[in-house]
């Protein structure tokens, strides 16, 4: 795009951006959010995440770490609002009253604090704003009072209860206005289901609902694939939206109203789906921004689902594939990767999560997006997963936009998956081949992977990274050709391949949303080039590993 029409794009939003601030800002537009003012909350969804007491606790002692970022308030809690800034993860935490679960949870203890800030709030933020007022960040806002609100104005009087309230009512008629403008996909869907539950959930604003509802049903038709993946292939978005949707559901139930035909019909399919990444422990599989996630939020997800039904081994249209033998659990990225605020970035293809029992084996490094600085871009690379990359990392654009298939098969012996990345259609153009086989006992794990039509001269560029889970202990062979892995479970794994060349490097792991925690990865660089390519040039490079469980250990 030249530069004069992107200049030309970015001034238009500008001024769009000022009209719209003129407009919140006016009298004009405070009287539209006025209405009836609800006396009570007439519905209260359950809200099934677990709440993190010890960061509950450390609000009640004026000091709060979010990631890399720490603030102290010294006991005075208003105050967080001043330091919150206007984005970042603190800012979310806070505007999104996020802490209401947290503090909810510790009962008497958490009421002060949690009154303290609401009033501190309202006092500063009562009227619209961009930024705390932002329909993504209402949405959140009004779902955490609607789950919790209860708690905040009990024991309170009249007039703080009707602040509150009527304050969520203003709030809920703002987002009927404007929850189409989420700048974000995956946002907008998620202030529609905010939006439902939130008019339906207070007397007088049930007319919001079928706003809500007619932007959930637009949304859910552009967003949600026919296997009931998101578009955006991240499974913590996935459970999020199950969670969602359910309570959407059940605040029609409990208002005795008809439920839309595609909402039963959405929910079953988007449960099936987020239950093909539930692990052994409980906790979700890591991929594409996603975090292990909370197993109870999962466990009320996936009780739309008959308890006799299996979990689905594959999501064609989203591109996972699941294999399962006896306690041993091996999920599969067989999607192509993708760019932009739809597909995150992360290039993932062909990486993979491995486990046996409640124990993670190998798996991705997660998401940095709740960190500061290059975290979020360094964690979407290839390198960052348990697949294939390059060094220097620009090589590896070959696969970057590529034609992926697959194929499953199965027998007594066990399941082979075989999943190939093609650089374009056309014959001879570069390939990379993964094959995996899980054995009928799940104590064996091989695999395989070709690169084929790759010029000779970039051969000694490619790694293939195992990145290990921080409960795992590894310790490489004298030989160098094995390394030894010590699971949480006292279970014994020794992982070999033909190659010559396995080291066990630094790596990192971001999936449980906190600070970085270090673990290792073992990798295999191509070594000797000539015991792996044929010909002059273009030949294949055949590398084979496998996993086996060590008996007696």
């Amino acid at each position: 795009m030249p530069r004069a029409q992107r200049h030309s794009g970015k001034a238009s939003r500008d001024v769009i951006s000022r009209v719209r601030r003129a407009w919140g800002e006016s009298p004009f537009y405070q009287a539209q959010l006025k209405g009836p003012a609800p006396d009570r909350l007439g519905y209260q969804p359950v809200d099934p995440y677990t709440p993190d007491k010890a960061l509950a606790e450390s609000i009640l002692r004026g000091r709060i770490a979010i990631g890399a970022m720490t603030v102290e308030c010294e006991g005075e809690h208003e105050r967080l609002w001043a330091l919150a800034g206007r984005d970042g993860a603190l800012h979310d935490l806070l505007h999104r009253f996020t802490w209401l679960r947290h503090l909810s949870a510790l009962g008497e203890r958490g009421r002060a604090p949690a009154r303290a800030l609401a009033q501190a709030w309202f006092d500063d933020h009562e009227k619209w704003s961009p930024d705390s007022w932002e329909p993504y960040t209402t949405g959140e806002r009004l779902i955490n009072l609607c789950c919790h609100g209860q708690k905040l104005i009990s024991g309170g009087d009249a007039l703080w209860r009707s602040r509150v309230l009527t304050s969520m009512a203003r709030q809920t008629r703002h987002l009927a206005r404007s929850g189409h403008r989420a700048p974000v996909s995956y946002e907008r869907l998620m202030t529609a289901m905010s939006l439902c539950v939130a008019a339906l959930s207070l007397p007088g604003c049930e007319s919001a609902a079928e706003k809500g509802l007619e932007l959930l049903r637009r949304e859910l038709r552009l967003q949600i694939r026919p296997d009931g993946g998101h578009v955006s292939r991240n499974p913590s978005r996935q459970l999020e939206l199950v969670v969602r949707l359910r309570m959407v559901l059940s605040a029609l139930e409990f208002r005795r109203m008809p439920a839309p035909g595609f909402l039963r019909h959405i929910i079953g399919r988007a449960a099936a789906h987020v239950q093909l990444f539930r692990c052994g422990d409980g906790r979700l599989a890591v991929f594409n921004g996603g975090y292990e996630d909370d197993a109870r939020a999962l466990s009320a997800a996936l009780e739309v689902l008959e308890e006799d039904v299996e979990p689905t081994g594959f999501a064609r249209h989203s591109g996972f594939q699941r294999l399962e033998a006896a306690r041993t659990v091996l999920i599969a990225d067989t999607g192509a990767a993708r760019g932009g605020a739809v597909g995150g970035g992360f290039q993932s293809g062909g990486s993979f999560h491995f486990s046996s029992g409640r124990a993670r084996l190998i798996g991705n490094c997660g998401n940095g997006a709740h960190l500061s600085g290059d975290w979020a871009l360094a964690l979407r690379q290839a390198a960052a997963h348990s697949a294939l990359s390059s060094e220097p990392a620009a090589a590896a654009a070959v696969f970057r936009s590529c034609v992926v298939t697959h194929r499953r098969a199965e027998d007594a012996r066990g399941q082979l998956l075989e999943i190939e990345r093609a650089a374009s259609a056309e014959p001879g153009s570069a390939r990379h081949i993964r094959r995996f086989f899980l054995s009928a006992a799940g104590g064996d794990l091989r695999g395989e992977d070709i690169l084929t039509g790759v010029p000779r001269a970039l051969a000694g560029n490619w790694r293939l990274r195992f990145h290990l889970h921080p409960g795992v202990k590894a310790s490489l062979a004298r030989d160098g050709r094995s390394v030894i892995l010590a699971a949480p479970n006292r279970e014994g794994w020794r992982f070999r391949s033909n190659s010559a060349d396995i080291s066990l490097e630094k790596s990192v792991y971001c999936g449980e949303s906190r600070l970085p925690q270090s673990t290792e990865q073992i990798v295999i660089c191509p070594g000797n080039i000539d015991r792996h390519i044929d010909g002059e040039d273009g030949g294949d490079i055949v590398v084979k590993w496998a996993f086996r469980r060590m008996e007696g250990v």
